[in-house]
């Protein structure tokens, strides 16, 4: 479930975000001093069907970015909802996005101008936007920010200068308990284990964490000496 990287507001809002762009007069939006066209971004997002923050996916980076432009730092009860938050129904509500908001068709021009801004194409796949650097290799990451409604939050922002993850996973853990054994373990270190650029478990895990890896945890003697990473060095 963490790392479908499954976006709850692009569940309650991609669709209305779409119809909204594909009525936009002419596709251009005056926002800012800026005409910018739109209509670019309407297949990209209608495409984005996952709703999801993998690598490969098209469409999140620009949803990311629309999203954030929209609530400006508020929470999302605050946003425009046709049905606001109601505490006494918070499975349901809010729902509806309010599209006839000037904020909204102003949020998209605003993504769709900062990535152009940028330099990066409206479908790029999220790994040619959100990576860490390690070591001067650039990694992909998966998950997104947690306005977004991604359980594998990921905050974008700048190291440097330079675009880089500034905050997210970090020691991540599933365990399962059964009656038949031992319990079962995975887990990943997503910022790896060593801080030396020189040492192999600088980026090893950071690695294993973008491709959605594992590692294998081990309780009992007989799990550890099964081990194929066991190393034994004996000390005087």
């Amino acid at each position: 479930m963490l790392f479908a990287d499954n976006s709850r507001a692009a569940d309650l809002a991609l669709n209305a975000t779409v119809t909204m762009c594909r009525n936009v007069p002419f596709g251009l939006v005056l926002v800012d001093g800026n005409l910018v066209n739109v209509s670019e971004a309407c297949p990209v997002l209608a495409a984005w069907t996952s709703h999801d923050y993998t690598t490969d996916s098209r469409g999140s980076w620009l949803f990311a970015n629309y999203w954030s432009f929209l609530s400006n730092g508020q929470g999302v009860e605050k946003l425009p909802w046709r049905v606001p938050f109601d505490p006494k129904d918070p499975v349901h509500t809010p729902n509806s996005l309010d599209t006839g908001s000037s904020a909204v068709r102003d949020a998209l021009a605003r993504a769709v101008l900062a990535l152009r801004t940028a330099g990066i194409p409206l479908n790029a796949p999220l790994s040619d936007a959100q990576k860490v650097s390690r070591g001067g290799e650039q990694i992909p990451i998966h998950g997104s920010l947690g306005q977004l409604g991604v359980l594998n939050v990921i905050t974008p922002g700048q190291v440097d200068g330079k675009p880089d993850i500034v905050f997210g996973s970090s020691f991540v853990q599933q365990v399962r308990f059964t009656a038949a054994g031992p319990p079962q373990a995975l887990s990943v270190l997503a910022y790896s284990q060593s801080a030396d650029p020189s040492s192999p478990h600088h980026a090893d895990q950071t690695r294993l964490f973008s491709a959605g890896g594992w590692v294998t945890e081990r309780f009992t003697e007989e799990q550890i000496a099964a081990s194929p990473e066991l190393r034994i060095k004996v000390l005087n």
